[in-house]
């Protein structure tokens, strides 16, 4: 590979408390030794994605689709990521290339493997312009099976309108808003009316402008304390029992586990969607086995009057069927929580620069493959 003398590598994203985030003085310190540069957390990252050259997510935990690869693609950005659950769905027409999968629109590389990540980056440096250009042609071809409006059409097929009261119950204000905000919109233009139950933070005040009706509740999605989370069964209940819905869809382990429990004391129809597997899945040691039989029985008791389970790909999916946690007769595929390819498109007018970017754009987890992110551009950088 050619020295390339314009070439920049870009986190993006939130640090938080969580215990497997990358501290922000860590990433302080790669930038200063000139490795990466980093623009913390934005609220639109439309213009980001447009100035990068690839988007990177070479990630390890258990995605169900990842957002940031929906977005690239429907900007036309071709993209890099790992053979793993949730990710490689990402990628059309793969074929195997040493330890790398080539797809149309981009490469699938093996998770925790610094020098595979080293080889996708050094295999697109090694593309012409041309090639990239078509690689982001074909993700833009490829992103269009994940148009949230089929999405909202399986949101509609399971609702009646006579019935127009509906809840949804998820971790975080942040999640329901940028990953459900155009199905939430459409099903109040349809004429349902939008009960959201989740906790306060900084997207929570959007609701109201978008004239949703909110229930802030308390969750602890890392704790394992029972006593907090009794508390938040009785929140949930106590608001599904004033609200009564005709149908609530539940997102995330705890507000999945505990609203489902809920809904079938209240006799309540109920949805839920498993939107990755995440932390608890990943293999571990001792305490990530104990933690993993913990929260699959839990499913296992919680979801057994579940109306449906929908999955956001096909081995979370294998997963639940391979544990007993739920039957076949309740499984439904979806195609990722969809894309809104009319608010994420490529701006045809922006100037195209020589410098190569690669950027990777998630929440600052190790598991999100920042630390092999790192040491690969360190290892290109040094050649």
């Amino acid at each position: 590979m050619n020295k390339i003398k314009d070439l920049e590598f870009c986190l993006l994203g939130k640090t938080d408390d969580n215990t497997s985030s990358v501290p922000l003085n860590q990433i302080r310190k790669w930038e200063k030794e000139g490795l990466i540069s980093y623009g913390g957390m934005v609220k639109d990252i439309r213009k980001y994605i447009e100035n990068a050259s690839c988007i990177v997510l070479p990630s390890y935990y258990r995605e169900g689709v990842p957002r940031i690869l929906l977005e690239a693609m429907a900007m036309e950005k071709p993209i890099i990521t790992t053979n793993t659950a949730g990710c490689k769905e990402t990628i059309c027409n793969g074929k195997q290339c040493g330890d790398l999968i080539i797809g149309d629109n981009g490469i699938l590389c093996e998770a925790k493997n610094t020098t595979s990540l080293k080889n996708a980056l050094e295999y697109f440096l090694n593309l012409s312009k041309e090639q990239h250009l078509k690689m982001g042609k074909a993700g833009r071809e490829f992103v269009k099976k994940f148009d949230v409006n089929e999405i909202i059409k399986i949101y509609k097929n399971k609702l009646d309108i006579k019935k127009p009261i509906i809840a949804f119950v998820s971790n975080t204000s942040f999640g329901m808003y940028n990953f459900r905000l155009e199905v939430l919109r459409e099903l109040k233009k349809q004429g349902f009316i939008i009960h959201i139950l989740s906790p306060k933070d900084e997207y929570t005040n959007y609701f109201n402008i978008e004239g949703f009706f909110h229930h802030p509740i308390k969750i602890n999605s890392k704790g394992l304390n029972p006593i907090e989370d009794l508390k938040t069964f009785f929140q949930i209940k106590k608001i599904l029992k004033s609200i009564s819905p005709s149908m609530t869809f539940t997102y995330t382990i705890k507000p999945v586990i505990y609203g489902s429990l809920v809904c079938r004391i209240l006799k309540i129809p109920h949805i839920s969607i498993i939107t990755g597997l995440g932390y608890a899945f990943i293999e571990g040691g001792v305490k990530k086995k104990i933690l993993l039989f913990l929260i699959s029985n839990m499913y296992k008791i919680s979801l057994k009057h579940n109306s449906e389970i929908w999955f956001l790909n096909h081995d979370d999916e294998l997963e639940f069927l391979k544990r007993k946690i739920t039957l076949p007769s309740k499984t439904f595929l979806i195609n990722s929580e969809g894309i809104n390819l009319k608010h994420f498109f490529i701006n045809q007018t922006n100037t195209k620069s020589n410098k190569i970017t690669f950027l990777l754009a998630a929440r600052m987890l190790w598991d999100k493959g920042v630390k092999e992110f790192i040491q690969a551009a360190k290892m290109i950088k040094q050649q």
